[in-house]
């Protein structure tokens, strides 16, 4: 029996040092934006009915033909803060960081409707002095085209960044995360797959030695009462599992 705990004390402390080496070797922060189309609407629909003819202005004074209203949500998606102005260590080109509106003829505003980083937009400008991971900026855009606007932000704005783009969907609920889901990708991967290779040794190593016990247990009842604990032990051990998949 001790030779069988030391082994698994020395499985962990190698799974315990691969993480160490992992983090000190190969892990490096992300810097990421993704920017997500969340809502598009048009405003401004034709009406075939025969005789009438509808016309649209914005603000009383600009003609519109297709106004669409499009939200999008432009979310820090990397592990690194983006520090602004005032900080060392800052990782944005100028003060500010420029998003573009594209695919329309018309761009008639771009505002923040909401956000969590206290972040302002002047001039199709956004300033964030220090935009934390998960942090993120709700813009609404209003705009005259064909179709719905694009917002792009260029990867040469922010050091050593990627930009992302997406078109919302319902996604699974996640407000039961367990706590490897916190952990960055790459570390939780490896976390998982090294519990699972540990589970699956010590599951094998306690098969051996229960069958070699099985046969000197007398009586038939015996053995059998003895196998349905066993099992039982067994599946308490790789209950873990439940809560990393």
């Amino acid at each position: 029996m001790k030779k069988y705990l030391t082994i698994f004390f020395s499985i962990i402390g190698v799974i315990i040092a691969g993480v160490g080496v992992y983090y000190q070797a190969f892990y490096k922060e992300r810097t990421a934006l993704d920017i997500e189309r969340v809502t598009s609407t048009l405003l401004t629909r034709p009406l075939n009915i025969e005789g009438l003819k509808v016309s649209y202005t914005y603000h009383d004074t600009i003609n519109v033909e297709k106004l669409w209203q499009t939200t999008f949500v432009v979310r820090n998606a990397g592990s690194k803060t983006i520090l602004g102005e005032g900080f060392d260590g800052k990782n944005i080109r100028n003060t500010h960081i420029p998003i573009q509106i594209d695919n329309c003829t018309q761009l008639l505003s771009a505002t923040i409707s909401n956000c969590n980083n206290n972040a302002i937009l002047m001039n199709n400008r956004l300033y964030i002095p220090q935009w934390r991971p998960d942090e993120y900026v709700e813009i609404t855009v209003i705009s005259e085209g064909p179709n719905a606007p694009n917002l792009k932000i260029s990867d040469r704005e922010i050091v050593d960044s990627e930009i992302t783009y997406s078109i919302y969907s319902p996604k699974p609920d996640m407000s039961n995360k367990k706590m490897i889901d916190y952990l960055p990708k790459g570390v939780a991967d490896f976390l998982k797959w090294s519990i699972v290779i540990t589970i699956v040794i010590m599951s094998v190593v306690s098969i051996v030695q229960f069958w070699k016990q099985l046969k000197t247990i007398p009586g038939v009842s015996t053995k059998i009462f003895t196998l349905i604990a066993w099992l039982i032990i067994v599946i308490i051990f790789a209950l873990p599992l439940l809560w990393i998949f």
